[in-house]
């Protein structure tokens, strides 16, 4: 095993029996992938009108859900409404109607779910981003004489209903294969009987007018817009992106897809003092997220005069742990699209780059996203358009 080998983890094919997700899926299952990781993500392609989850919510950890189309070069290609029930009450949850490309960002403590699928015109892109490296669910369970206590589902608990000595994969082998709508509209809920009870819940929020919206939780919904950029043909155009605390104050996260095109280098070498980073390497049609052809090279190293440098030839997570330099990234050959989502679990992404001062010593200088400025109107924020890059190469 070479030196960072543990923190480069090659996506295994998931497959399921799911009849709603297309199959198979790629998920980064946190410390059940890699040791010390604190990060449980995945993606799934939606393919046709269902119910999926519960109403739930996680104690002391922050949840981002995805809404995208499918094909990332074409991100904003969306078809689809999607009903959501989300709030701080779970007998009074607000409902939520997405119909364009959305991210939702989940605080702790507040109850969110279930997802009702209501129309899928297209397939659409769905991932849960969950920050630590053990996911898990609290629901509520009412009992006939009226007792109420939390079932805790934790995933590293969490056993094959058919062998006992295997961690559940969420492979749907245990649920109902339809687990969806029939032909006439009516919905069918999971019949697991670890869960069943959360069938009534369910049906209630699906058949009984929601709480009246509030819109103290509109501030968790973030519907992208298309983000043009002048990188010209390397990257697709619009870019999805989450540019953190400056669109949504508070949040925990900062990052988007860059679907890239053509071969090229990325970014400086660098370190994060605080934050573990996670770099997502897949294929740029979720629907076959593992049709992948591509050669990737980025460079790891304990300091930036000494750097191994990792290849990429399939769909993989490179964990970048804190103060561990790494990059630049080398986009050596793109014989397909490759996606490129850097997941940084803070609202603010920031770095630490080394450069030579006037006496030609090294110094170390702190950079951050909120505090780059665009080279051309210093009172804007910088979102690497990229035109200052293709100004250089006129």
């Amino acid at each position: 095993m070479g030196q960072f080998d543990e923190y480069v983890y090659t996506l295994p094919k998931t497959y399921h029996e799911w009849g709603s997700y297309a199959s198979p899926r790629a998920y980064f299952r946190g410390a059940d992938s890699m040791w010390g990781a604190r990060l449980s993500m995945g993606f799934s392609a939606v393919l046709r009108e269902h119910v999926a989850q519960f109403p739930h919510m996680h104690h002391a950890v922050e949840e981002y859900y995805w809404f995208l189309g499918t094909d990332l070069t074409r991100v904003f290609d969306f078809d689809a409404e999607i009903e959501i029930w989300f709030g701080e009450d779970p007998d009074a949850l607000e409902k939520y109607t997405i119909t364009s490309p959305t991210l939702v960002r989940i605080p702790p403590g507040f109850w969110h779910g279930p997802i009702n699928y209501k129309r899928i015109t297209k397939p659409v892109t769905f991932s849960s981003m969950y920050f630590d490296g053990d996911a898990s669910k609290i629901t509520r369970r009412i009992h006939p004489d009226g007792r109420v206590d939390y079932p805790y589902i934790y995933t590293n608990q969490k056993r094959c209903m058919f062998d006992k000595t295997k961690a559940c994969i969420y492979c749907g082998s245990c649920y109902e294969k339809t687990c969806g709508r029939t032909s006439d509209g009516e919905t069918t809920f999971f019949k697991h009987p670890k869960i069943s009870f959360t069938n009534e819940w369910i049906e209630k929020l699906l058949t009984t007018p929601p709480a009246p919206r509030s819109g103290k939780y509109d501030q968790y919904f973030f519907t992208f817009t298309p983000e043009y950029h002048q990188w010209g043909d390397m990257f697709a155009n619009p870019r999805a992106k989450f540019r953190g605390v400056t669109q949504m104050p508070g949040a925990k996260f900062f990052g988007g897809f860059s679907v890239v095109l053509a071969p090229n280098v990325m970014e400086v070498p660098h370190f994060h003092p605080a934050n573990d980073e996670y770099l997502w390497f897949i294929g740029s049609n979720i629907e076959n997220i593992f049709d992948f052809d591509a050669e990737i090279e980025i460079s790891l190293g304990l300091d930036a005069d000494n750097m191994r440098t990792i290849t990429i030839t399939e769909p993989t997570v490179v964990r970048v742990p804190p103060n561990l330099w790494h990059c630049p990234i080398n986009f050596k050959r793109i014989t397909k699209p490759v996606a490129f989502l850097p997941v940084y679990p803070d609202g603010d992404w920031s770095k630490v780059v080394r450069q030579k001062d006037e006496n030609g010593e090294y110094e170390y200088v702190f950079e951050a996203a909120s505090l780059k400025r665009c080279v051309y109107d210093g009172s804007k924020q910088c979102v690497y358009c990229g035109k200052c890059f293709s100004d250089k190469r006129k």
